[in-house]
């Protein structure tokens, strides 16, 4: 019955709803192609309580990766957050980003043919900073 459903769905749809490269697999069998999403875990809070963060993957095919780390501010904070020194494992990602009211949400991407999904960990150093007419400060600094 499974089968025939999935049968009638595919067989109604239009050619050109279907990609020219579709490959159909039976129950139980995965495909080894690339993933169309990212994949992304839970969103975690920082120990500061000041933004939180979560990570995620998307295979490319080919044994290439893209590994994920989203940041987001929380809506009750009006402080500046620096994060810089972020790596993943011991690649480093070589940005820096900050996050604010205003612009709450950083995303950053790292693709790399030798990592696996088992990429390591990922670090960064969050740290305050002021904002003043499109500058930042660390710590108040001028």
């Amino acid at each position: 019955m499974r089968f025939f459903l999935s049968f009638l769905i595919i067989s109604i749809l239009p050619t050109e709803a279907l990609p020219r490269n579709a490959r159909f697999a039976s129950p139980g069998k995965t495909l080894s192609g690339a993933d169309r999403t990212i994949t992304w875990r839970p969103w975690r809070q920082s120990p500061t309580d000041e933004f939180r963060f979560r990570t995620g993957d998307r295979y490319l095919g080919g044994a290439v990766w893209e590994h994920y780390l989203g940041f987001e501010q929380n809506r009750s904070s009006s402080k500046a957050i620096k994060l810089s020194k972020i790596r993943l494992g011991n690649k480093d990602v070589g940005e820096e980003v900050v996050i604010r009211p205003g612009s709450r949400y950083a995303i950053l991407k790292v693709t790399n043919g030798t990592m696996t999904a088992r990429k390591g960990v990922w670090s960064w150093t969050a740290q305050e900073t002021v904002f003043w007419s499109g500058l930042f400060f660390a710590d108040g600094g001028q």
